[in-house]
């Protein structure tokens, strides 16, 4: 089975799973299911963001480069 096959089954797996978890709820409950969706998307993203920021700084530490050295913010000392 080739990659793009299989995610193009894993996302029609995900619209049956989510058309499953709407129909055990009232169809009032649907507008709150999309927004916990969204949310917990978000958050996924979030989590996603840092791991990859952590792994990165672990990284370039590893390459001999300190933490500042890596960073793209100005250090800024306040007196």
């Amino acid at each position: 089975m080739m990659n793009k096959e299989i995610i193009q089954r894993m996302k029609i797996a995900g619209e049956y799973q989510k058309k499953a978890i709407h129909a055990l709820f009232p169809e009032e409950m649907g507008e709150h299911l999309d927004v916990i969706e969204k949310e917990l998307k978000i958050i996924v993203m979030e989590v996603a963001t840092d791991l990859l920021k952590e792994y990165n700084r672990s990284d370039a530490c590893k390459d001999g480069q300190s933490h500042e050295q890596t960073s793209k913010v100005k250090k800024v000392d306040i007196v």
